[in-house]
């Protein structure tokens, strides 16, 4: 019988492999649900700092600012940063707060809205590769 079982060694049955199979399953269902997905489809970061272009430049230039936030912090979180607002057109950031009317944004997506508008109101909005 010990001959039998060494023959068989490193090999399952059907159901064994099944089983194994439903486990994995399991286990990343679990991770899913606590958010701990590890696995290349679930594992998709935003563009590194410094590679985004128009909002999520925006946002990751003020990555960390809580809201609703005034325009002192705004500024004082945008620091001097350059931001790539499109494909070759750098913009500084700070100047840009500083030509919205806002003395308060509520949420990042009033900051995003600003920009573009103050973008816009200057002609770089519509004209990419020109800083």
């Amino acid at each position: 019988m010990a001959k039998k079982d060494a023959e068989h060694k490193g090999t399952m049955t059907m159901r064994e492999a099944g089983h194994l199979g439903g486990k994995e399953v399991q286990r990343q269902r679990d991770l899913r649900d606590r958010k701990e997905i590890t696995d290349d489809p679930y594992n998709k970061p935003g563009p590194a700092k410094g590679e985004a272009y128009g909002i999520a430049a925006v946002t990751q230039a003020l990555d960390g600012l809580h809201f609703p936030a005034t325009r002192e912090q705004v500024l004082e979180r945008a620091g001097s940063q350059t931001i790539h607002y499109r494909k070759g057109q750098m913009v500084n950031l700070r100047q840009i707060i500083e030509d919205t009317p806002a003395d308060e944004f509520p949420s990042m997506a009033q900051v995003v809205q600003a920009v573009s508008e103050a973008l816009k109101e200057e002609g770089l909005s519509g004209q990419p590769g020109h800083a």
